[in-house]
């Protein structure tokens, strides 16, 4: 005897072995034609019990009709009109599951409902084609669903993104409760019963007082019948209580699929039994499928329109990001602002290196620094993340639950990463009926009340929708080429060993200095500087000690100069400074004798007193040249002049330099 499965969360409802009682089934082995499946209601539809039906040739049952259902069934889903061996029409509905053909047989319709012809297609897709929004094409397909089938109580039942559903459209006979604006859980529809609906688009429930037919079989070994395609395929108990409960005694639900995806329902309740023609449940499977198209190209067209405005944003951010520039950290900050438009944020952080900048509503610094941790003992490399409601275990800091229940975490580099927040966005959700635990090892119970009541949702924020990840994830691998070009660009303009400005880099700033100058009529000074005695420190004490040497003098030079001065090493002892902004030459004057007075200075390294000296050469932008060369040869001229009065008449002799060991020794160099 067949049995009724227990689970009707996790168990398959498409081998549920029984069918509604108004219509019977068989099943064939499409291989021998051997009927080895039929429901317990057959002898209604064909005079003999199942026991007499089990196990013999269609065409045998059937006679000349069986190579007809053969035909009917061994393709796509279809119904047509066919006469049973006594001369009775019937509607008769076949397809294939694996191995079996699945036959059905409905009472044929007494006349064909007026309402769904060419004319009414025509008006019901000129209708869609007017909509502009999932509401509009839900309002629509509720008023003709309504009307077309009369049932008092017609809702579109959308799921949202964890499965909970939603009725964002209803229409409803006088006297008939709605629930328009309620949520549902998601386990009143759970995901087993979700996935018959995806590819199963018709659910019939004609009468849930009355009992239903069960299948048999004549095989001693035979598995449940997948009953995944079946028009008559019996409910669940538990689900007709829960219709039971709500005062529905007939049911009829459509599916609306976008993209392979479940979206909604369109769902219809009637207090009294109510059966639908094949042809009319088609009727109604057409009118959902070019719903769903309709949803599909809405949905396509909102997120080109958003992805194309997105991209352009992009676009502009990353003509604006010049790798070459001097501080490239710093020019990133400054496009902080756009980052927050093109993320559609509340708060964006960029963290360079050990530099942070922030634009926009952001938590606090702990709690920042709270939530980067966090990020970073999750961060996968080369990928984006991001959620919408605060982990449970960041929910304990007031700050980020309030300024950064939504996170999306860019990083690109070493140290180097963008982190965007979305404030909390506080909901009031209205329930129909009690609200389960959401434990995922809860049975399912019929419902008994549908009272509305209301909860305030926290700890979330406006979902990150597809475009924005995307763009997201194409943002992070501009950055990572931001990054390498920035980092390549220090490679070329950079002294690797001092880490200032290299010859090439320093050649190119006074080029471009002039072109500003020869615009505005600005000044600035070139003061070339070659060490005095650095050729003994080398001999004496090695490279090693000469290296410490030149990186010292390079930080003594960078604290001499301002932000806006660049400093460079242009030869193995040779440095230079352009000073940017001079009002007279008094202003080059003074700095060309502060690094004089400095380099004198001794200094310890590795244990050793050095003390060496350095000569001098400036040129003053305009005063003394208007190209580059003439302005080296000037300050080069003024360098050798220091040179040779300082050491005599010979520019390469030099007096004895003194080295001094602590402790008072000196060694003679």
């Amino acid at each position: 005897m067949p049995k009724v499965m227990d689970d009707c969360k996790y168990g398959g409802l498409h081998l549920i072995e029984s069918v509604q009682p108004f219509g019977a089934l068989v099943g064939v082995n499409a291989g021998s034609r051997c009927i080895e499946y039929c429901s317990d209601n057959i002898a209604d539809w064909l005079g003999e019990p199942p026991n007499a039906v089990l196990g013999r040739d269609v065409g045998e049952v059937f006679g000349a009709g069986g190579t007809e259902l053969i035909e009917l069934a061994d393709a796509a889903p279809r119904c047509r009109s066919f006469c049973l061996p006594d001369g009775r029409e019937v509607t008769a509905i076949g397809h294939r599951r694996g191995g079996y053909l699945v036959i059905e047989f409905e009472t044929a319709p007494r006349s064909q409902r007026a309402g769904w012809d060419e004319a009414a297609r025509i008006e019901f897709i000129s209708r869609l084609s007017g909509t502009r929004s999932p509401a509009d094409v839900a309002a629509v397909i509720t008023d003709c669903v309504a009307d077309f089938t009369g049932y008092d109580r017609v809702m579109v039942y959308r799921f949202l993104e964890n499965w909970d559903g939603e009725v964002i459209e209803q229409r409803c006979a006088d006297g008939v409760d709605g629930f328009l604006g309620l949520r549902f859980p998601a386990q009143d529809i759970p995901e087993n019963a979700r996935r018959l609906y995806t590819v199963n688009w018709q659910r019939l429930i004609a009468d849930t007082e009355a009992a239903n037919a069960a299948l048999w079989t004549c095989r001693d070994d035979a598995s449940p019948l997948d009953l995944t395609h079946a028009m008559l395929r019996s409910v669940h108990p538990i689900h007709i209580q829960y219709l039971r409960n709500m005062g529905v005694r007939g049911s009829f639900s459509v599916s609306l699929v976008v993209d392979g995806t479940l979206w909604g329902l369109v769902t219809c309740h009637h207090r009294q039994a109510r059966h639908l023609s094949a042809e009319q449940r088609l009727a109604l499977e057409e009118m959902a499928r070019l719903a769903s198209l309709h949803l599909a190209n809405l949905a396509r067209l909102e997120v080109a329109t958003l992805h194309s405005i997105l991209r352009e944003r992009l676009s502009v951010m990353n003509r604006a990001l010049d790798p070459a520039v001097d501080d490239p950290g710093p020019a990133l900050a400054g496009q902080l602002h756009q980052l927050c438009q093109l993320l559609d944020a509340d708060g964006v952080c960029l963290r360079w290196g050990d530099a942070i900048y922030r634009s926009g509503q952001l938590p606090g610094e702990d709690d920042l620094a709270a939530l980067e941790t966090w990020l970073h003992q999750r961060h996968v490399e080369g990928r984006c993340a991001h959620f919408d409601a605060l982990p449970e275990n960041l929910q304990n800091r007031r700050g980020l639950c309030t300024a950064a229940a939504g996170v999306l975490h860019l990083p690109f580099g070493e140290r180097c990463d963008v982190i965007a927040v979305r404030q909390e966005q506080i909901e009031k959700v209205d329930w129909a009926g009690q609200r389960p635990d959401g434990s995922s090892e809860q049975s399912l119970t019929p419902r008994h009340s549908f009272a509305t009541w209301s909860e305030n949702v926290r700890h979330r924020a406006k979902r990150w929708d597809a475009s924005i990840l995307q763009i997201a994830e194409e943002l992070r691998v501009m950055l990572v080429d931001y990054l390498q070009a920035a980092y390549h660009k220090e490679l070329a303009y950079q002294d690797p060993l001092t880490g200032v400005a290299n010859r090439h880099a320093f050649e190119q700033a006074i080029s471009d200095k002039i072109s500003h100058c020869e615009r505005t009529g600005e000044r600035f000074a070139l003061h070339l500087i070659d060490l005095d005695r650095f050729k003994p420190i080398n001999d004496t004490y090695g490279h090693g000690t000469g290296d410490t040497l030149l990186k010292e003098i390079a930080t003594l030079m960078t604290a001499l100069a301002r932000r806006e001065d660049v400093v460079a090493r242009i030869g193995g002892d040779e440095f230079a400074i352009m000073q940017w902004h001079i009002g007279s030459e008094a202003d080059a004057e003074r700095l060309a004798t502060r690094i004089g007075s400095v380099l004198e200075q001794s200094m310890v390294l590795e244990g050793h007193s050095i003390r060496i000296g350095a000569s001098v050469g400036t040129a003053i932008y305009p005063d003394h040249g208007l190209q580059p060369k003439v302005l080296h040869a000037y300050a080069d001229a003024g360098l050798y002049a220091h040179k040779a009065r300082y050491r005599g008449s010979d520019p390469r002799a030099g007096p004895r330099n003194m080295a001094t060991r602590p402790g008072g020794v000196k060694d003679s160099i």
